[in-house]
């Protein structure tokens, strides 16, 4: 009998190594259903957050200042859709990119035990990264710690080399973002210069 996706929550959050090993055989459907879920989950809270923060002012109750624009409710819906699309895109591929480093360090139990792992290890991205501020920084680093887990768990490989292989992936993923996001600004800034 599978867990229902509250218990894996919990578990995933509190016993990762338990959770992971319950989760070294499952078929792909249980576990691309929790992928799912979390990603729904978090798509909504970022979306009604972001709506708040940008389209509500804290003071438009009171009488001297006007309330904010109303929120379309296509535009809300729009925002669900591109935030889910985009973080089971980036997922996926992120589990790819893992996987490279996973079979350097002798991760051989197959692609699909890596892409697990990462659907799993993004438990407290899903359920913390939506809170402004302290959200993004303690659940990615929860997750990293948990991804280490889960790789060590789902590949059986000691955590040293399960350690390397995501620090390795998230740092050399990290300063790609950056130098691309880097190259982007400059071309902004630079065309705007130009114009100007």
């Amino acid at each position: 009998m599978s867990e229902s996706v509250l218990d894996k929550v919990r578990g995933f959050l509190f016993s990762p190594t338990l959770s992971f090993r319950k989760a070294r055989d499952e078929e792909a459907k249980e576990t691309l259903t929790y992928l799912i879920t979390l990603s729904v989950f978090y798509a909504i809270m970022s979306t009604l957050l972001t709506a708040l923060n940008v389209f509500v002012h804290p003071f438009a109750g009171l009488s001297f200042i006007p309330p904010g624009p109303a929120v379309e409710p296509l535009l809300i819906v729009s925002w669900i859709f591109v935030i889910l699309v985009f973080t089971l895109v980036m997922a996926v591929i992120f589990g790819l990119w893992l996987h490279i480093f996973v079979y350097l360090v002798g991760g051989r139990k197959g692609i699909w035990q890596t892409e697990k792992s990462v659907f799993y290890n993004l438990t407290p991205t899903f359920v913390l990264g939506w809170i402004p501020a302290i959200g993004p920084l303690v659940g990615g680093i929860w997750s990293v710690v948990i991804g280490v887990i889960g790789i060590r768990e789902l590949h059986n490989i000691p955590d040293t080399k399960a350690a390397l292989a995501v620090i390795l992936a998230v740092v050399i993923a990290s300063v790609i973002a950056v130098i691309v996001l880097g190259a982007m600004l400059y071309a902004v800034v630079t065309s705007l210069s130009m114009t100007a």
